[in-house]
């Protein structure tokens, strides 16, 4: 029984609270979280502004291998309907919040909300003023 007792008080003297533990203090067991948004393969839908026509019908696919797919179909009476349709097919990837995506020497940004993406202008910028809301395009 005595010998007993000793280990005992041998083991709660070894839990000494003043000590911390080997892996809090140790930077092999600490964790680094990414700071760029999580993406799974998600849609994407709007009409996007068009210069000489009246609205580009936006169709953007985000896909789990890091590919995307947007279909656009031009809109309006000026438009000719047997070539209103385009497919552009690239690669997407993220910095922080920002979505980016890369095309045939060309990219465009958005910024990534709960449910939208917010187009960029050139100058990585959020576009305001009146025409701000024509630059979305809503998760489907």
């Amino acid at each position: 029984m005595r010998f007993i007792s000793i280990i005992l008080v041998l083991f709660l003297a070894s839990c000494n609270s003043n000590s911390s533990p080997i892996a809090a203090n140790d930077s092999a067991f600490k964790t680094e979280v990414p700071k760029t948004a999580v993406i799974k393969a998600e849609n994407y839908v709007g009409t996007l502004p068009c210069a000489d026509c009246e609205g580009i019908d936006v169709t953007l696919q985000l896909k789990n291998d890091s590919s995307y797919i947007m279909n656009s179909v031009y809109k309006g009476s000026r438009v000719d309907s047997s070539n209103n349709h385009l497919v552009d097919n690239g690669t997407w990837s993220t910095n922080g919040d920002t979505i980016i995506l890369s095309a045939k020497g060309n990219t465009t940004k958005y910024i990534k909300t709960d449910t939208a993406l917010i187009q960029l202008d050139g100058d990585s910028k959020r576009i305001t003023g009146s025409i701000a809301d024509n630059f979305i395009l809503h998760k489907n």
